[in-house]
């Protein structure tokens, strides 16, 4: 009977994720990333997709899906399988982008469902 008492789980509020106006679409995709340098591409970064090929945003990238988790990549990877938001409704200012986003930005992504608040 003392069980029913315990916490089961946390429950965090998501800053990447704005509301469910739209669905939230997700799926795993692999992105080109620079070989020789390992890192990791965090939650809420922006991938340009171009040819369906994806890899991290670029000032004349054309904007395509959000990295939906941290995923680490070795150094000698010249790709990398990464889960991705593909449609929702998403912050702006938690949307990691270097260069910073511009309204073509929003635009391309507007297309493919995804809308920044």
């Amino acid at each position: 009977m003392g069980l029913l008492n315990k916490i089961a789980y946390m429950v965090e509020k998501d800053r990447l994720i704005y509301d469910a106006k739209h669905p939230i679409d997700a799926t795993a995709v692999e992105v080109a990333v620079a070989s020789g340098t390992g890192g990791v591409l965090k939650r809420g970064q922006l991938l340009d997709c171009a040819g369906g090929v994806f890899s991290v945003h670029v000032e004349s990238g054309t904007a395509g899906a959000i990295v939906a988790d941290d995923t680490e990549y070795e150094p000698d990877a010249e790709t990398v399988v990464v889960p991705v938001y593909t449609s929702g409704s998403f912050r702006g200012s938690e949307v990691i982008a270097d260069p910073s986003i511009t309204v073509a930005d929003v635009e391309a992504l507007r297309g493919c469902g995804i809308y920044l608040k």
